[in-house]
């Protein structure tokens, strides 16, 4: 029997349904436990069909995670239009809280993913920018309020990168002192993204999450 021929517009919504799948299959096996036959398992489609698309799972992974972030952003702008921002405290709770959670996707990855993926986006003309991460921090802060004007993009994303190596190398790091490792990262961050005045509801919800953790402890 003789491969399919999609059309085009066949060809972008199964692109589409394999890219959302990546997040559950990430989240499910991490990147090292995840075969391409386990793709196509999930989408329901074969091998060949994948490597029309893509020519290895970290390529794959790599566009996945280049749409998921425009996802992310695209609902933002859909959320938020032009005079309607969040408060620190909310940037906090729907973003910070996502990247510091136990549950992080990153968690699944090892130093050794990070680099295979790394490679993948060089393969394809996607190397580390900071043209680009300033680009997505603007897409971002936009809809924040009390931003400062001095932000330091270039920091800002390595602290970032910074606490998911962190993640994905936690064999390194002494278990007992993560957490306030977490809560020092945390407050660098603010510290990086917002002015003084903005900040302060945030610090304050920050100590009374504190001391409930502290009595909850006794």
């Amino acid at each position: 029997m003789p491969p399919r021929v999609f059309t085009e517009e066949e060809r972008e919504k199964l692109r589409i349904s394999m890219l959302e799948q990546a997040i559950p299959l990430l989240e499910e096996y991490g990147l090292v436990h995840m075969s391409v036959d386990k793709i196509t398992k999930k989408v329901g489609i074969g091998k060949s069909t994948f490597y029309n698309f893509f020519s290895s799972k970290e390529e794959y992974v790599s566009y996945a995670l280049e749409y998921n972030r425009k996802k992310v952003l695209d609902e933002l702008d859909k959320k938020f239009p032009p005079g309607k921002k969040m408060k620190p405290a909310e940037v906090f709770q729907m973003w910070f809280t996502t990247l510091l959670s136990s549950n992080s996707i990153y968690k699944k990855f090892s130093a050794e993913d990070e680099r295979a993926i790394y490679e993948a986006d060089k393969a394809r003309g996607k190397e580390v920018s900071l043209a680009r991460e300033t680009y997505v921090a603007k897409r971002l802060m936009v809809h924040m309020e009390g931003v400062r004007e001095d932000l330091d993009v270039a920091l800002l994303a390595n602290y970032i990168k910074l606490i998911v190596l962190a993640y994905e190398n936690s064999y390194m790091f002494h278990e007992s002192a993560m957490e306030r490792m977490q809560d020092e990262l945390k407050i660098r961050l603010i510290d990086l993204i917002f002015e003084e005045d903005a900040k302060a509801e945030l610090i304050e919800m920050l100590k009374a999450a504190e001391l409930n953790k502290e009595s909850e402890k006794k």
